[in-house]
């Protein structure tokens, strides 16, 4: 019959509809994969590094968290200066980068660490602080008081890096009341008998937990690229 021809006819169409259709759905849906890494490949500022930057790694032997900030001071002007924080854990490194002398940074210039060289020209520095603000001993840069300042450290080469150590004044490791806080702060505050501990005790551990609230504020992940935390 007629209407048999037709469902016959009708059934290549409707096969080269639906593969057509699919077809430019699965082509839609690479162009906007490939779109969407290109953009976040283009997200990466470590792309602008280089390969000529210098690296100064900080170690913390203090046995607690501490807050490291650079201060980069223009001598020639006064009112331009640059500051980065970065808090180091426990234990941990960090390695500071500084740029090399790679042209077409100027764009992004408040975005990338800062430039090696100019650093050493002007005044830049480096103070060290816990992030438990009750803690009375101080930190040293290799058994040196703070500030550490750029220019009386080694100079660096292309792609060469120091070390300096983050270390406690008064003891070789923190006081085990201190390391007993900190553990105490960490649990979970539903996990606490406060009516066990003295009311003195409880707003010293009430100070530090607000303390430390900063640093899982300020916490950032390595990039996904270089696998370094940038400053």
């Amino acid at each position: 019959s007629v209407d048999s021809v037709d469902s016959v006819d009708s059934a290549p169409n409707q096969t080269s509809l639906v593969w057509a259709v699919t077809q430019a759905r699965m082509a839609e849906h690479s162009n906007l994969t490939e779109n969407e890494e290109e953009d976040e490949e283009e997200a990466y500022l470590c792309k602008l590094f280089g390969e000529d930057g210098r690296f100064v790694e900080f170690v913390n032997l203090t046995g607690r968290p501490v807050r490291l900030t650079s201060r980069l001071q223009m001598d020639n002007f006064s009112n331009m200066a640059w500051s980065t924080t970065i808090i180091i854990p426990e234990g941990s490194k960090h390695m500071w980068r500084f740029l090399g002398d790679s042209p077409n940074h100027s764009p992004y210039i408040s975005m990338l660490p800062d430039p090696y060289n100019l650093a050493r020209r002007n005044s830049y520095r480096w103070k060290v602080e816990y992030i438990d603000t009750q803690e009375e001993d101080t930190i040293t840069f290799d058994n040196m008081e703070g500030p550490l300042r750029l220019e009386t450290m080694q100079e660096l080469l292309p792609g060469e890096t120091s070390q300096v150590m983050l270390r406690r004044k008064t003891s070789a490791v923190a006081p085990l009341h201190k390391l007993a806080k900190d553990a105490i702060v960490k649990v979970s505050p539903e996990e606490i008998c406060w009516l066990d501990i003295p009311r003195t005790l409880q707003e010293q551990l009430s100070a530090l937990s607000r303390d430390y609230q900063e640093m899982e504020r300020s916490r950032v992940e390595p990039c996904g690229r270089c696998k370094e935390i940038h400053q």
